[in-house]
């Protein structure tokens, strides 16, 4: 029995090549103006507009244990990575391939067309990583993901893209009491 194969995107972050399995990239981008979040947790340094929708920028370096890369800029590379319907972009360097390399016995790396092993990066959980630790920065418990609690059952407790408590609905009574 031999080791699987995977079909991988090759990139470098901060010198360093790692690779991610395709079915989680949607796309190769190149970041637009990219506006710092002065409150946001470590992992998620700033965020762009791609074709009308702001996109969340995570840097995968802090969310999976290592140092952090250099701030996002306008032109820099980016992996737009999609799960459970939240899209954010992985700032990388540098993309080397796409390709189907051979995974490592132990299935934390691949290895490239040289024969040097080059590790597996799992875009979902460094996505999860980055929600979890946004929640917790916003002090919606424990970080966990959960059912979204809403006010009267129409509307989020909070913004979704601010966090900020979102303020009671008209109920339509007129009266003063």
């Amino acid at each position: 029995m031999g080791a699987d194969l995977k079909n991988v995107i090759v990139f470098a972050i901060a010198g360093v090549r790692h690779a991610a399995e395709l079915k989680w990239v949607r796309e190769v981008v190149t970041l637009g103006f990219v506006t710092e979040i002065p409150t946001a947790p470590p992992g998620l340094t700033g965020a762009f507009n791609l074709r009308g929708n702001l996109v969340p920028i995570l840097d995968p370096g802090v969310l999976v244990g290592g140092r952090p890369g250099p701030m996002p800029r306008q032109g820099d590379g980016a992996l737009l990575v999609e799960l459970d319907g939240v899209t954010a972009a992985l700032r990388v360097d540098k993309v080397d391939e796409v390709a189907t390399l051979q995974q490592t016995p132990d299935g934390l790396a691949v290895l490239d067309g040289r024969g040097r092993i080059v590790p597996l990066v799992d875009p979902s959980a460094v996505l999860r990583r980055a929600i979890a630790d946004s929640l917790a920065t916003r002090g919606d418990g424990d970080g966990e993901l959960g059912p979204e609690l809403t006010v009267d059952g129409l509307r989020p407790v909070r913004d979704p893209t601010t966090g900020a408590k979102t303020p009671p609905g008209f109920d339509g009574d007129t009266t003063l009491g």
